[in-house]
């Protein structure tokens, strides 16, 4: 299966290609989309504001493959920009293919909390049917963010973390998927993620 990782001119896109690539993907690093691809992946990079403006000029052509059938994963930002509207930056409106705001993670602890959020965490799995998440409950993931979609819609969310809050980890409709962590920088249970999503979309 070939995906295509966009490329917004910003951050080393590396290691999302070479996890993609190990768990069997044929990839390759586009500006935009192809067209014929079966997967098209929204790396982490970049802020939302200005990833916002660079995928406004291909909104049409990313619907239209969301309507094909063509399948989307959005990594960390990457999955944020579906929702409506983000605030880093200044508020800017993203893809809106999910109802919902993306902002700074709310601490609703005593301590004083640390952003941006870097290092290892613990998934909660509360879809426990997804294909996408066999394997991963309490499992621990890499994060490097500050911001975490607010979801209307709680159905979409098939994994959460608590850092401050518990907030959508994994989130997942119809061809849509997208991971507030990074899966390349995830070792062995990024790599049993990515594995999940071949055979997933595979069948």
């Amino acid at each position: 299966m070939k995906a295509t990782v966009i490329n917004y001119g910003v951050g080393n896109l590396f290691s999302i290609s070479a996890g993609l690539k190990r768990v069997g993907f044929e990839v390759s690093v586009n500006s935009q989309p192809e067209g014929n691809e079966d997967l098209i992946v929204f790396p982490g990079v970049g802020s939302f504001n200005a990833v916002a403006s660079y995928l406004s000029s291909h909104k049409e052509l990313l619907k239209d493959l969301r309507k094909s059938g063509t399948y989307f994963l959005g990594v960390c930002l990457g999955m944020q920009i579906m929702f409506e509207e983000g605030t880093e930056g200044g508020l800017t409106k993203g893809l809106g293919w999910f109802k919902g705001k993306v902002d700074k993670i709310e601490n609703n602890g005593k301590d004083k909390l640390k952003l941006p959020h870097i290092g290892w965490d613990k998934l909660i799995v509360t879809d426990l049917t997804c294909p996408l998440t066999e394997g991963l409950n309490n499992q621990y993931v890499y994060y490097v963010h500050s911001y975490v979609a607010y979801p209307e819609d709680e159905s979409i969310v098939r994994a959460t973390t608590i850092y401050g809050i518990a907030y959508p980890a994994i989130i997942c409709s119809d061809n849509i998927v997208g991971t507030q962590f990074h899966p390349e920088k995830s070792s062995k249970i990024g790599k049993i993620f990515l594995g999940n999503l071949y055979r997933w979309m595979k069948k």
